[in-house]
């Protein structure tokens, strides 16, 4: 596991990379950063004693990780919790293999030993995430559901996507509440101020921060009129090249990963629309990394700078769940409709 150090003292005090520590994840709203707490009486969780599973939302084995939709005793409202192995710690493989790790067998053959270990509660801990309380728009989000593939053509785009974006009541003050340094300050990992080019650098709901290997922060741009990709245009190009560049930075100062074994990249559709760029470890196979999700930031650069309006023009596939209500106005407009093997049949 990589050891974390920064030299960032010489840096001015508005650009500089905070050194904070951030193993404390930031919660999001829609994925990533933190939602700001609207109640008076925040809850404090300190066990699941009084947490009951209402139902299963998705359990994922590829991820190691299960999200639920709970009740929780004495209060009102649900909540939806998840669960994730965090991953194996190089630094910790000497605890493990000790008395206290206990095998049971499973089956032996020939050279082959498969045991079940038992793990001291030390070395056996659980990311858990809990959203409380939680709306119907959460648990579509974690519920597990089969994707359809929408080929968005700009006319598309106009129709159906653009008047969701415009009409979706999701708001943004918790996003604006961390870009004016309302909320989540300690837990910038990096900013740039600047009103035009600039954006914070804060860590991603799916890291716990410990270690590099699974690696994951989301720059979030301080201006506020650019939804999606699609928005972009040439003029974006030096916001877009700051960020790549000054982040990519601001990841291999702090946890020495350089830009070249990181993957940073667009999502679309995205979890909320207010511009964000995810950056990864490579080593990492972060969800929403597959095509027709991730956009490379780089390619993104490079297709402004041979068309102005590039994300205008073109046609944009994107995969959605068959529950997200956009795919809903999709298919009213017609979009997944079957044709019959005949129609399809040249003459």
């Amino acid at each position: 596991m990589t050891e974390f150090v920064s030299e960032n003292d010489s840096l001015p005090p508005c650009k500089r990379m905070r050194t904070d520590d951030i193993d404390t994840q930031v919660d999001t709203e829609e994925n990533g950063v933190q939602k700001e707490e609207t109640s008076t009486e925040k809850p404090h969780f300190t066990s699941f004693e009084n947490f009951e599973v209402v139902r299963i939302l998705n359990n994922n084995e590829d991820y190691k990780t299960v999200s639920f939709q709970a009740q929780i005793r004495g209060k009102e409202g649900m909540a939806v919790v998840t669960l994730q192995k965090v991953p194996f710690s190089g630094e910790k493989l000497n605890d493990l293999l000790s008395g206290e790790t206990k095998l049971q067998d499973m089956f032996e053959n020939d050279i082959y030993y498969n045991k079940i270990a038992l793990l001291p509660p030390a070395l056996n801990e659980l990311k858990a995430t809990i959203i409380y309380p939680a709306e119907e728009k959460h648990l579509l989000r974690f519920d597990k559901q089969p994707c359809s593939i929408v080929n968005e053509t700009p006319e598309l785009f106009f129709e159906v996507t653009k008047p969701y974006i415009e009409s979706a009541a999701l708001s943004k003050q918790w996003i604006y509440n961390i870009l004016e340094h309302k909320t989540e300050v300690d837990r910038i990992v990096y900013e740039d101020p600047d009103p035009e080019i600039g954006f914070i650098l804060v860590p991603d709901l799916k890291w716990t921060g410990k270690q590099v290997e699974d690696l994951y922060l989301q720059a979030v741009v301080h201006r506020r009129d650019i939804t999606c990709i699609r928005d972009l245009r040439r003029d974006h190009i030096p916001l877009l090249k700051n960020i790549y560049e000054k982040g990519t930075a601001a990841v291999e100062e702090k946890y020495g990963l350089p830009a070249f074994k990181q993957r940073v990249y667009i999502h679309y559709q995205p979890s909320f629309y207010h511009l964000h760029i995810h950056f990864t470890a490579l080593s990492f196979d972060a969800p929403g990394t597959w095509a027709g999700k991730a956009y490379l930031l780089e390619s993104i650069i490079s297709n402004l700078q041979i068309c102005e309006d590039y994300y205008k023009k073109i046609t944009l596939p994107f995969t959605i769940k068959d529950n997200h209500p956009l795919r809903l106005k999709f298919l009213e407009k017609g979009v997944f409709c079957q044709k019959s093997p005949e129609s399809s049949v040249s003459k």
